[in-house]
């Protein structure tokens, strides 16, 4: 018996789903880019009182997840309102948990269905291309301000890297950048020229 046609018809309608669920990404950021600036970001935080790193710490793994504001902004804005100590733990451990988040959605919502649409064996030679310690490149993909790194970590989960890489990489790329974002929010820190 052919499967030709009902393969076919389940490829078009999960590209209509991805296409469908891009389209409610987009359109939820574009919603919500409004209400998310420095300013609204800062009342939130100092409006918390106590809890305010807390909250902080919730909009970084959100930002990393969600991605509807600049990734740089929640870091310079923890150092900023609560120090170099306690802005850097907040930003580091919301970076650390907003990237297992991120490579979460990869590895368990998105590998089964990118599995359905391009196939196991290409997931296997993706997996295969970044096989020994090419996974390291990560690493200095994370130290880039701005570079995707919210979406690497999808990434890194869809093709199934393994978590112990992962957390490597995220701690070795991800929580420098943000913890020396936090420390110039401080100004402790001078990055640029």
């Amino acid at each position: 018996m052919d499967d030709a046609p009902r393969r076919a018809r389940h490829s078009t309608g999960g590209i209509l789903l991805l296409l469908v669920a891009a389209v409610a990404v987009v359109w939820v950021g574009f919603w919500i880019a409004p209400h998310v600036s420095r300013a609204r970001i800062e009342s939130w935080v100092q409006a918390a009182g106590v809890w305010g790193p807390l909250v902080l710490f919730a909009v970084q793994v959100l930002q990393i997840v969600v991605a509807p504001i600049p990734g740089a902004l929640v870091p310079f804005l923890a150092g900023a309102l609560y120090g170099p100590w306690v802005g850097t733990l907040v930003a580091a451990g919301g970076t650390a948990v907003g990237s297992v988040a991120a490579f979460s959605i990869g590895r368990y919502a998105g590998r089964p269905l990118a599995t359905r649409w391009i196939g196991s064996e290409t997931l296997d030679r993706a997996h295969a291309m970044i096989g020994g310690k090419r996974w390291l490149a990560l690493v200095p993909l994370f130290l880039v301000p701005l570079s995707p790194s919210d979406a690497l970590c999808i990434a890194a989960g869809l093709i199934g890297l393994e978590w112990r890489q992962l957390l490597i990489a995220v701690a070795l790329g991800r929580l420098p950048k943000d913890a020396a974002i936090a420390l110039a929010g401080a100004g402790l820190l001078r990055l640029g020229v």
